[in-house]
């Protein structure tokens, strides 16, 4: 049998009362779940937590990541560098300065003596030869030719001579070598040239040097030691008497004359010192680019149009790397001051009207006012402000103030000549 559900099973609490039956209880608030925004800020939490405590672990532990010394070397420094010299007193060259070209220190042109076809080309262009060298030949059958029955005649007026007269002329059959001894009378010697004269021995001798000169003059052959330059023939070219073949420089030594103010000239001494610089070779600030050279000569004489004096310079070139030509500047010394401060003019500034030099002391830049001297190419004289072995900043020193922190880089050498 059924059981009667109305007297014996509750009602469900989410079902409304029936057959007229109020209830005044409020229905229960639905339990809430956990949401996504809490899991998010949870995750956020221990994120930043985690860096925290990551970053503070070396502290607590007493242990650091980072290396000290590369901490040291990538962190930027507040010291400027400077290049300095230490002041000293010196002998001041005081110089002029002029402008000029490289020249050999001897130069000829050589033309051929004779006209020719060329045989032998011996040398080309930019050889070093010495003196006496052959250079060039030219076709000669004619001249040796001419040369032997030269000797032919010679002979022959040789023998004629000693079948006609006693004795011989000399010892090698020349009148110039007639005795010449203190008991040798010179009428006997007057004679004899007289004898030779008259036999043809004399006018055979002739012919024969006249031969032996024609004959050198198909050669083309250095007069000196030196470089062969401006060479312009070939082998089998034909050249006429006169023509240029070549020209010979000796350039182990150079010169460069330069024209200097009347007012500096008089005080330019031979022997005295002078720099030059040839711009080819480098800028002013390598040294390889200076050559010491010596004042050769001081034309006595004043160009009264331009109001200057000649001045010639000496430079040795044993290397040979100058060539002739080479546009050079140079200063020459006119004076030279005793005992001298003296500083590279780069040292000095200009502040406030006043010119001034930055000292380094432990390791700070103090700038000092100066008074200046005489001055003279790279140089200055400072006659107040500096004392003999204060360290003076030269570059890099431009941009500082007063007490500025410094680092010595280079000490550079005062080249005072």
């Amino acid at each position: 049998m059924a059981a009667d559900r109305s007297s014996t099973d509750p009602i469900p609490e989410s079902m409304p009362a029936t057959d007229g039956q109020n209830t005044s209880s409020p229905a229960p608030e639905p339990t809430q779940g956990v949401q996504a925004w809490h899991v998010a800020g949870g995750v956020l939490v221990c994120a930043v937590l985690g860096l925290g405590l990551y970053g503070l672990w070396p502290v607590l532990t007493g242990q650091s990541n980072e290396d000290p010394a590369q901490e040291e070397a990538e962190a930027p420094s507040s010291e400027a560098q400077v290049d300095v010299v230490v002041a000293g007193r010196t002998n001041f060259p005081l110089r002029t300065r002029a402008s000029g070209h490289l020249v050999p220190w001897q130069r000829a042109q050589l033309h051929a003596e004779a006209g020719g076809q060329v045989r032998t080309r011996a040398v080309n262009e930019g050889d070093r030869v010495g003196e006496g060298a052959l250079l060039a030949r030219l076709e000669n059958r004619e001249e040796r030719i001419a040369l032997k029955e030269a000797r032919a005649r010679l002979l022959k007026a040789r023998a004629e001579y000693r079948a006609k007269y006693a004795g011989p002329p000399g010892d090698d059959g020349s009148t110039a070598a007639v005795p010449n001894s203190a008991r040798a009378d010179s009428s006997l010697a007057a004679r004899r040239a007289t004898q030779a004269a008259a036999s043809g021995l004399t006018e055979a001798e002739q012919a024969v040097e006249r031969a032996r000169l024609n004959l050198r003059r198909t050669r083309l052959t250095a007069p000196f030691a030196g470089r062969v330059a401006n060479l312009t023939v070939e082998e089998g070219q034909y050249v006429a008497q006169g023509e240029q073949m070549a020209i010979l420089l000796q350039d182990r030594r150079l010169k460069v004359e330069v024209d200097v103010l009347e007012s500096d000239v008089v005080h330019v001494d031979e022997g005295a010192t002078a720099q030059v610089h040839v711009p080819a070779l480098g800028s002013k600030s390598d040294s390889t680019a200076w050559i010491d050279g010596t004042v050769w000569s001081v034309n006595p004489q004043v160009d009264t149009k331009s109001g200057t004096g000649r001045v010639t310079v000496s430079i040795p070139n044993p290397e040979g790397r100058l060539v002739a030509g080479l546009y050079a500047e140079v200063r020459l010394e006119t004076r030279r001051l005793s005992d001298r401060l003296v500083v590279p003019e780069d040292a000095v500034l200009v502040r406030q009207g006043r010119d001034l030099v930055f000292v380094v002391q432990q390791g700070h830049a103090q700038w000092s006012y100066v008074d200046l001297g005489a001055r003279s190419g790279d140089y200055v004289e400072i006659t107040d402000g500096v004392a003999p072995g204060d360290t003076i900043a030269v570059d890099g020193h431009f941009a500082l103030a007063h007490d500025a922190p410094v680092a010595v880089g280079e000490v550079r050498e005062m080249t005072l000549k």
